[in-house]
Order: C-alpha cells, then structure tokens, then sequence
C-alpha cells in the first residue's frame, strides 16, 4: 500500500479510533498514545491493508485490543495486588494498602460465580462479549450478576 493510499483510507478513521480509546481508558492522555501505538502497527503492516475489507472495522478491533493490552499492562494479574498500588509517602501507601485489603475481603463476601465474572469484567478489562465465551453464560445474564455484584460489593464496603 502506497503512503498516499493509507492517508486516504486510514487517516479519516483518526477520529473514530481515538473515541474508542478513550472511552476504554477514561484518559486523554493515553488515548492519544494508543492511537498513536495503532498508526504504527497499521503502517508497518501497510503492505498486507490491501487485503481488508473494512479498515473501520478492522482498526477499531485493533485499537480496542490495543486498549485492553494497556489495561493488562496496569493490573497484571486477576488478583488485586499491592503492585497496582502508587508507591508514595508511607502514610498514603498504608491507606492504600488498607484499601486494597478492604476490598479483597469484600470480594471474598461475594458468591463465587459473581466474583469471577466482575474480576473478569472489571480487573482483567474483559468485555461481555469476551466473557460470555469463556464462560458461556448469556450476555444478560452476565451484566445481571455484575451488576449485582457490584451493588454487594458497595454494601460491602
């Protein structure tokens, strides 16, 4: 694919790509970078675009892969770790770490399917569709218990 095919096929899409991703990180910071990260990856693999049907398509199912690759890298595991914590002046990190305990032993008052479908949800960045497959409960039934999850979890806390 030459350089002027790509700007015409792939630059309009700038926008949309950029909406995706903010929408899944919630920074614009970030967003503008995973952007960025797709434009490379969709350049350096210029020479087989050609093939691709729907670049709208195609783009926004790498940037959203994208995205969850970033989450991934900011919660490593699907456990809350004291890793995830802000290293910062002692008294805030023993808050944090008081937090972060509050929270596991919350999530250990849940039921079994319900923590595993929100730390699947909300800790690993899944998205229903995705959960749905592993687990294969429907996605109703998914989004129900999450939410319930959730409203327990409050209580909880």
């Amino acid at each position: 694919m030459t350089r002027r095919a790509f700007e015409d096929i792939w630059i309009p899409l700038q926008g949309r790509f950029y909406r995706i991703a903010f929408y899944i990180l919630e920074n614009e910071a970030d967003a503008r970078d995973a952007v960025q990260d797709l434009y490379l990856k969709l350049w350096n693999l210029r020479d087989h675009l050609e093939l691709i049907r729907n670049p709208q398509s195609y783009g926004s199912l790498m940037m959203k892969n994208l995205c969850i690759d970033r989450i991934r890298k900011r919660f490593p595991s699907d456990t809350l770790k004291e890793e995830m914590a802000v290293k910062g002046p002692p008294d805030e990190d023993l808050d944090l770490r008081e937090q972060l305990e509050n929270v596991r032993k919350a999530m250990d008052g849940l039921p079994e399917s319900q923590r595993k479908l929100l730390s699947m949800r909300v800790i690993e960045g899944l998205d229903y569709s995705e959960i749905e497959k592993r687990t294969g409960l429907s996605g109703l039934n998914i989004r129900v218990q999450v939410s319930l999850a959730r409203k327990r979890l409050k209580q909880l806390l």
